[in-house]
């Protein structure tokens, strides 16, 4: 099929409502914004969920104009069509096997790091649309957020607790896990208290390095961006992190995902949360 063609199959399946699409038995085409780390490389690299025969176009914002993405020497699976000098649209010409993860790389101007993905396989989900945006600048009001955060971590006994059940995630089964304490709004800012478990002796204790945030915008596009996370002493057998993060307008749905050192976690929703209160 050329290249105008998938353009053309890519805008129509777009354009059809969800329901539709599954109606027709097709998979669901996500429209996905992700703000870009501010340190990319101490993160697992994002993901891109792709699918045999559907094009997923993938757009840069401005300054992450980067090289030609590379795959891995002897890839043959994957066809890169350039748009232009900031997109380029990817469609796999095989399936990825259960839990095979291929790694996708832009060189970065000198002294910058590349820029990472992961392209991995969902079942009944694909990324039509993937636009990556870098990472805001640290503002006055990120910093007093941050300070607030280190309050929050240093006084166990001023956290609020959740009056619902805690919602706990297995982030390693058999190692580790994780649950939300704490869920703190001020208007549209964020402040939620996260405490990981081990559990087993002698393992390597798992190190939570990211907090991501999703939430569905109006456009019913989805706005994928890293919290700021405060973390505070690692014990042996626990650990407690402050994270914060100011939503989007018209943002609903937040769900959050734990990510560690080698990989990403599976976003799920955020518990004991009813979503930012007016002043």
């Amino acid at each position: 099929m050329r290249f105008g063609s998938w353009l053309l199959l890519l805008c129509l399946l777009s354009s059809l409502p969800a329901a539709a699409r599954e109606g027709l038995g097709a998979p669901v085409l996500r429209r996905r914004t992700l703000v870009l780390s501010s340190r990319p490389g101490d993160v697992p690299p994002l993901l891109l969920h792709v699918a045999p025969g559907l094009a997923t176009l993938v757009q840069l914002a401005a300054p992450l104009n980067r090289g030609t993405p590379r795959l891995p020497e002897g890839e043959t699976r994957m066809e890169l069509l350039p748009v232009g000098e900031d997109s380029w649209v990817l469609v796999p010409t095989s399936p990825l096997a259960e839990g095979e993860q291929v790694l996708l790389s832009l060189e970065g101007a000198s002294g910058s790091e590349p820029l990472r993905f992961l392209l991995v396989s969902r079942r009944g989900e694909v990324d039509a649309r993937v636009r990556v945006v870098p990472a805001p600048d640290s503002a006055s009001d990120g910093d007093a957020a941050e300070a607030l955060a280190l309050q929050l971590l240093d006084a166990p006994e001023a956290r609020p607790t959740l009056a619902l059940p805690q919602e706990v995630m297995d982030l390693h089964p058999g190692r580790s896990r994780a649950q939300v304490d704490s869920v703190l709004w001020m208007g549209r800012r964020l402040f939620a208290t996260v405490s990981v478990r081990g559990s087993g002796k002698g393992s390597r204790p798992w190190r939570l390095v990211q907090v991501r945030l999703r939430t569905v915008l109006a456009d019913d596009s989805s706005w994928e961006w890293s919290a700021r996370l405060v973390s505070g002493r690692v014990g042996v057998g626990r650990q407690f992190h402050v994270f914060t993060s100011l939503l989007p307008e018209e943002a609903s749905r937040l769900e959050l995902s734990l990510d560690g050192e080698d990989a990403s976690g599976e976003f799920q929703p955020l518990p004991g949360s009813a979503g930012p209160v007016p002043p």
